[in-house]
């Protein structure tokens, strides 16, 4: 399971049910959903949408622009939730409620100094390593071209490995930050039923191992 892009997901769902429900017209005017702490439209001591805006992006104001759009372009997400959590988490509201929670409450744990994960890697010593070890020029990596094995190679281990935001490795690669777990997640299915991309992968990992 992508963690990162379920719970984007997955809170957009749940947000939209008065919606969808016809309760109201507007979002903004359903004073019983935690939506408003999101927008900080209202101060709130029981939410913390900290966990959920950070992995849009790490500035706090531009998080909450593209959460609020993020919203508006899923309006109409029903199908989109079938088609997301096929074989992952189809079930009542309550089901989802609880693994939001249950998600949301690892995320928390990482804020916490002496249970926070530390990320050994940067950026330029990832692709610094995937140019040496591969033996391509640096380009190649962001190289967009279909079939190019090395640039969703380096969003997966970019995501993986290091403490950017999906908004931040969306620049990086010049693409949208909603399809930066798709890649990721994309790439680590491919290596575990391609032996040449797993091998690939590999000889990455051991070099920055070496680090």
């Amino acid at each position: 399971m992508d963690a990162d892009n379920y719970v984007l997901v997955l809170s957009a769902y749940i947000y939209l049910n008065p919606l969808r429900a016809g309760i109201v017209n507007r979002l903004e005017d359903y004073h019983w959903s935690s939506y408003l702490d999101y927008l900080n439209l209202r101060k709130s001591h029981i939410s913390d949408p900290s966990f959920v805006l950070n992995l849009i992006d790490h500035n706090y104001n531009r998080s909450i622009k593209k959460y609020r759009k993020y919203i508006t372009e899923n309006k109409g997400m029903e199908n989109l939730l079938k088609e997301s959590y096929h074989h992952i988490a189809l079930g009542s509201d309550t089901f989802i409620e609880k693994t939001k929670e249950k998600i949301e409450y690892q995320g928390k744990k990482r804020e916490i100094p002496s249970t926070r994960i530390l990320f050994k890697y940067d950026v330029d010593m990832i692709i610094l390593k995937m140019t040496q070890v591969l033996h391509i020029e640096r380009k190649k990596i962001f190289d967009k071209k279909r079939g190019n094995l090395y640039s969703p190679l380096g969003i997966y281990l970019i995501k993986r490995f290091t403490s950017l935001s999906l908004s931040e490795i969306g620049k990086l690669f010049k693409m949208d930050y909603s399809a930066v777990s798709q890649a990721a997640k994309r790439f680590e299915q491919k290596s575990e039923v391609n032996h040449e991309i797993k091998e690939v992968m590999q000889k990455v990992l051991i070099a920055l191992k070496e680090v």
